[in-house]
């Protein structure tokens, strides 16, 4: 800002010395803000949000409380997150939840699920292209997932099903936080946070040469290990309580109804618990779901094996599936089942679990 002849310039702005020059700064300020909120309408009207929250995850069992608080953790943080977990027990709601609870919460996350993606079309998807990167593009080229995702959240789903070739380009976004459209000659800076999530054991996927190592250590700096529901049954009254109140509300379940659910095996996890739930407020009927219902519902039903063994021996295989889990690190599967490292250390020693 400078006075020149009886005058106020303000960059390129003339405005009078008469005028209320903190009115006019006032009004750039509003500006601005009708600015940043036509960008996130956009970003609204794109779907490029997270929902859910930390409010959102049910669960109080000791495995899963130990999952929300490092997550909450994680949060704060701008490094890589690595979720692993079986399909079906919540890695996007996890990712959403760290997003929104992040710095970036009011910037864009971006959901992408690597295996649903053909490997001809996932370059193009992640990095953009540039006009006539190859036939049948966009006239005036695309922007990729990693540009929409600037200042905010990428979450990467299924990201051991990334083919080989690409992983070496995605290795250097984690890197630089720089990527290169197809067909373009110039870099593109991006400010972003990256979850990556999987179902698979991305160790054994490097020992096979299926997946880059560099990647995978540069994905695995923060990791959290979701445990599987057949691992917190506890929480399974609480989650049909909750899905069936905000879905089916009206609907009344039987105490008996909760029982068999907690003795089934959940080889799909809560979203499988979720599908059995709406399968059966379908078939019930005068809004009442009883056990011959849930029978009904469920005909493919499996008893769990530990439902009826006795409780050191569900707790015994219960470590176990942690150690294997974590590859016999103690602090994280002590972690995961929400103990400390000595109580970990005394029921190993009273099970007779070596590792």
């Amino acid at each position: 800002r400078y006075y020149h002849f009886g005058k106020v310039f303000v960059g390129d702005v003339i405005i009078p010395r008469t005028c209320d020059l903190q009115l006019y700064v006032y009004q750039l300020v509003n500006e601005i803000q009708s600015l940043e909120g036509d960008i996130r309408k956009q970003i609204y009207d794109k779907g490029l949000v997270a929902k859910l929250t930390f409010d959102d995850m049910v669960g109080t069992a000791p495995a899963m409380a130990s999952v929300s608080r490092t997550a909450r953790k994680y949060s704060q943080t701008n490094s890589n997150i690595l979720l692993i977990g079986e399909s079906g027990t919540g890695k996007e709601v996890l990712a959403q939840s760290i997003h929104n609870a992040s710095s970036r919460s009011l910037c864009p996350f971006v959901a992408v699920n690597c295996a649903a993606i053909p490997d001809t079309l996932l370059e193009s998807e992640l990095f953009g292209y540039v006009t006539g990167a190859f036939t049948g593009a966009r006239k005036n080229g695309k922007a990729g997932l990693f540009e929409l995702a600037h200042t905010g959240t990428i979450f990467l789903d299924e990201i051991g099903e990334i083919p080989l070739p690409l992983q070496a380009k995605l290795l250097r976004v984690l890197q630089e936080r720089e990527i290169m459209r197809v067909g373009g000659d110039s870099v593109i800076h991006v400010d972003i946070r990256i979850i990556a999530a999987t179902n698979k054991n991305l160790e054994s996927l490097v020992r096979s040469n299926q997946f880059r190592e560099d990647l995978f250590y540069r994905l695995d700096v923060l990791r959290i290990n979701i445990p599987p529901l057949n691992q917190h049954r506890e929480d399974i009254p609480l989650l049909v309580s909750r899905y069936m109140d905000r879905n089916f509300p009206g609907i009344i379940t039987e105490p008996e109804v909760i029982q068999f659910l907690c003795q089934s095996d959940w080889t799909g996890n809560i979203r499988h618990l979720f599908n059995i739930c709406e399968r059966m407020a379908v078939l019930c009927s005068n809004g009442h779901i009883d056990l011959e219902c849930a029978r009904l519902a469920f005909p493919e039903c499996h008893p769990s094996q530990t439902a009826s063994v006795p409780a050191a021996s569900t707790e015994d295989s219960q470590i176990m599936e942690a150690l294997s889990s974590c590859r016999f690190n103690k602090g994280q599967t002590a972690t995961m089942l929400g103990m400390s490292r000595s109580t970990l250390w005394r029921k190993m020693k009273e099970y007779h679990i070596e590792g």
